[in-house]
This record gives structure tokens, C-alpha cells and sequence, in this order.
């Protein structure tokens, strides 16, 4: 009786991760892949939730073959790919009760409301509507500038 031939595989590759079970068992999946989706091992430097969030955002795995088998991948790392230009638009649910401070990194930030956005801290707010207003109310108002610090519109009202 002849045994199968399975091509080796030597190196390293970039895979998928297509799936995490209930179990914790990750599917994978590469380029040149045969055999359809393939179970595979992870090095403890790779956790069970950056795998779960690898298959839900199509984020790239690094795979090596155990003895070369294609059938055997272990997964070494996730590969990141914020260097490719593309921003990724998620929905990020915040609850108050979770929450003590908020940090975002990033070059800019975009809030957009059908109707108005209000930012309140004590006495102080500041409101945008949708009709072009921006509303500032607080106890004390300050405004300072290094250049010209002006004021523009249709009319002025001071007092």
C-alpha cells in the first residue's frame, strides 16, 4: 500500500485565521493550501483573544510547519498591518460604569451625529447642531491666542 505524498513546506508563511471553535481549536487557512482549512497549534506568545480578533478582521497570521507538514502549522505571531494606509472604521461602544479615562491615540479624530453632539463637563458645554451652531456655555470663559484672535459673522454682539 503507497502512502499520500504531502508536499513539504519550508519556512515561513502568511496565513488566516478562518476560525476559533468553542474549544479554543484555531482554523487556518494559506496560500497553496491543499487541504482545505487546517487545525493549528499557537506559541504562547500568541493569545486565544488576538487569534478570535485575527478571524473576525481578516488580520495575517505567521505560520511554520511542524517536520514541514502542511497538515501541522503552528501559528508564531499576528501581523499587524497598520503601515498599510488604510484606516479601519470601527464602532466603539463605551459603557460610563467601565470607564475612569479615555485615551485615543491617533492624527484625528471624527465625531459625527445626525442631529447635534454635546460635550459636558459641570457647568461647561459645548454644542453642534446640524444647522452649523456651536454653542460654548460655561461660569468662565477664556480665550487666548499667540496670533490674531478674531471674530467673524454676519453680526457681532458683545453684552
Amino acid at each position: 500500500m503507497r502512502g499520500v505524498v504531502v508536499e513539504q513546506i519550508d519556512g515561513v508563511r502568511i496565513g488566516k485565521v478562518i476560525d476559533v471553535d468553542d474549544n479554543g481549536r484555531v482554523f487556518i487557512d494559506f496560500a497553496g493550501n491543499p487541504h482545505g482549512l487546517v487545525s493549528a497549534r499557537h506559541t504562547s506568545s500568541v493569545n486565544l483573544d488576538a487569534l478570535c480578533k485575527a478571524a473576525s478582521s481578516g488580520q495575517d497570521v505567521l505560520l511554520v510547519f511542524e517536520n514541514s507538514d502542511p497538515l501541522r502549522p503552528i501559528i508564531i505571531d499576528t501581523i499587524s498591518s497598520c503601515n498599510t494606509g488604510t484606516a479601519r472604521k470601527e464602532d466603539i461602544n463605551l459603557k460610563v460604569d467601565e470607564l475612569s479615562d479615555i485615551k485615543i491615540d491617533g492624527k484625528k479624530m471624527t465625531f459625527d451625529a445626525g442631529e447635534q453632539i454635546v460635550l459636558k463637563c459641570g457647568k461647561a458645554s459645548i454644542t453642534l447642531t446640524k444647522a452649523g451652531k456651536v454653542i460654548i456655555r460655561g461660569a468662565y470663559l477664556l480665550s487666548r491666542s499667540s496670533g490674531v484672535n478674531r471674530i467673524k459673522g454676519g453680526s457681532v454682539q458683545i453684552n
